[in-house]
This record gives structure tokens, sequence and C-alpha cells, in this order.
């Protein structure tokens, strides 16, 4: 695997760690049964959905973003969650966990693919000799309040699947033909404020706060609610798979 080196804030990390964590990843990209993995992300016939250049793209594009994230955690310790992240955020999780030693907490809803990342992360973990994280059902209730210096919710609250009316909203795509025309918007965004908020509550400043600009319409309100205040920076990453603008967001105290 031969892509950009891994750096935090303060220079080059652990060759070690990195070492292993290339090694992790490398097997695991191997090791996952991309065509099952497909059949989450369309309808109908999924063979070849992850061609070899979106596999290359979902690599490439995790480097980048783990790079990112370990630039802005640096060396503190701490505790991260992952909110319906998947295959396309291997490779921040990995990095916070084999490379930066920061526990990780990563909750999704169970399906095929979840059962087929956690299949994988287990064998590979145990070649490896190490334990991964691996995606559980939702467990935010089980992560005390201001536990988290880092949380990561991307796509989510804008997924089509999940809160069909909201993706139209935030989109602006409600009465045009790319408009799921589904669900309705008052009870998405009840929904999308509750879990918004219930990630929020586990914020421990100053906290990293990865997510989406779609996604920041409905969480900048709920953080102000909260007394966080949220900066946002102008430029951000476009993610591998949906190709929404990735955002490192810092969460602070209110003054």
């Amino acid at each position: 695997m031969r892509r950009r080196p891994i750096e935090g804030r303060g220079g080059p990390l652990s060759p070690r760690r990195v070492r292993l964590f290339g090694a992790v990843l490398a097997d695991l990209f191997d090791e996952l049964d991309w065509e099952r993995l497909g059949a989450s992300y369309c309808e109908g016939e999924a063979a070849g959905f992850f061609d070899a250049e979106r596999r290359a793209r979902v690599l490439d594009v995790g480097l980048a973003l783990a790079s990112d994230v370990a630039s802005a955690l640096g060396r503190r310790t701490g505790t991260s969650v992952y909110l319906g992240a998947a295959v396309a955020e291997l490779a921040p999780i990995l990095t916070e966990h084999l490379v930066l030693a920061r526990a990780v907490v990563w909750s999704n809803l169970a399906g095929d693919e979840s059962d087929e990342l956690a299949r994988a992360l287990r064998a590979v973990g145990a070649r490896h000799a190490v334990r991964l994280p691996e995606p559980a059902p939702p467990a935010l209730d089980a992560l005390a309040e201001r536990s988290c210096d880092h949380l990561w919710i991307v796509s989510v609250l804008s997924d089509p699947d999940a809160f069909p009316a909201l993706h139209d909203a935030l989109y602006e795509r409600a009465g045009t033909p790319l408009a799921t025309g589904r669900g309705d918007l008052a009870r998405d965004r009840a929904r999308a404020d509750a879990l918004g908020d219930a990630l929020l509550a586990r914020a421990r400043p100053p906290c990293l706060l990865s997510t989406t600009e779609e996604e920041l319409v409905v969480l900048r309100p709920l953080a102000e609610r909260r007394g966080l205040a949220l900066r946002a920076p102008r430029a951000g990453r476009l993610s591998a798979l949906v190709g929404d603008r990735v955002l490192l967001c810092k969460l602070g105290a209110r003054a």
C-alpha cells in the first residue's frame, strides 16, 4: 500500500504503529467481500459496484481523512464515537485505534454491511493478534454524557433511506426529479434532532466534530441549545461514496 503518510500534529507518528495500521488495512481490503458490501449500496444488480476504481477511491479518501483527523486530534488520548460509519470510515477508525491508541466506539445499525465488516475485522484482527473495533448496534445510551472528544456523524442525517424527506430538504431536492418524494419532513426532523442531540450530549469540549455541510443545518442549532460554540472550517474534503463535503469542526464551551 503506497499512499500518503499519516501524520499527527507535532510530526510523524510511531513507525511501529503506522506499519501495523498499514498491514491491517491492506489485509482488510483483501479480506472483505466487496460484492456483499456492494449489495447494501445499490438496488438490483450489485456486481461490480465496488470495482477497482471505487475501492481505490475509498482507500485514498479514507487515508486523507485519517490524516486530517490525526492532525486535528494531535497527541491527546480520549474517546471517539463514530455514528453510522461503514466501509468508507475504515481508515479513520483504524488510525485512531491503532496509530493514536484512542478508544473508539463504533455505532451502526445491524445489517449485511455491518455483519461483513465485523466478520472481516475479526478475521484480520486474529491474523495480526490485535483486537479491532467493530460496528455494533446503536449504543449512545451506554456512553456517559461529556465523555467523548471526537464525534463523527457523516452522511447520516441526510441519508435518503433513514430520513427521506429531510434528505430532500437538506439537498434542496424537494419537488425535483432527484427527490425521494417520501417521508414526512416534520417527523424526519424530529428524529434527526433527537439523534443529533443525543450525540452532542456526549461531547466533552474541546471536541472535534466531523460532519457534513448538510448536517450542520441540523447540528448547529442543537449545539447552540447545549451552550456549545461550533466553529466550522471553510474547506472540507469530499467523501468517497456519497460525495458530501466532510468538515472537521470544533466544539467548545461557550464563554
